[in-house]
């Protein structure tokens, strides 16, 4: 399952050489997360509103190259197994050229927001992830 994503690089995420900082990959990450689940069925809108949530349990983040001002980046989200109790979505950062920028991971955990605790994947989740994901 896969989803790709263009971002345009804002001069304020960027530092006096027009590099951008490094937190902002992990923004990058996380847009092209909520555009992927919106675009496959499952916007976080809908997630929250059925009592679940799903905070970042861990995540990593490989800086290759400098992303610069002004390019438009292509993150390409994967999720390539179907979620138990977390779900993980691999990211490549591509800029204008095809070159890799950053890659890496982040695994959120489902918790139900009432009682706060873990909870396995909502089926309402799985069943669309099941017609995209080889089992």
């Amino acid at each position: 399952m896969e989803h790709t994503t263009e971002i345009k690089v804002r001069y304020y995420e960027t530092d006096q050489m027009g590099v951008v900082h490094h937190s902002n990959y992990i923004r990058y990450f996380e847009i092209a997360r909520e555009e992927m689940m919106e675009h496959y069925g499952v916007p976080y809108r809908e997630t929250e509103a059925r009592g679940i949530i799903m905070p970042v349990h861990s995540l990593q983040c490989d800086y290759i190259q400098p992303a610069r001002y002004g390019e438009i980046l292509t993150v390409v989200t994967q999720l390539k197994e179907m979620p138990r109790s977390r779900i993980t979505f691999t990211y490549h950062i591509l800029n204008p050229s095809g070159v890799l920028l950053a890659k890496g991971y982040v695994t959120l955990a489902f918790v139900d927001e009432a009682r706060g605790i873990p909870v396995r994947a909502p089926d309402f989740l799985t069943k669309v992830l099941e017609k995209y994901i080889d089992l």
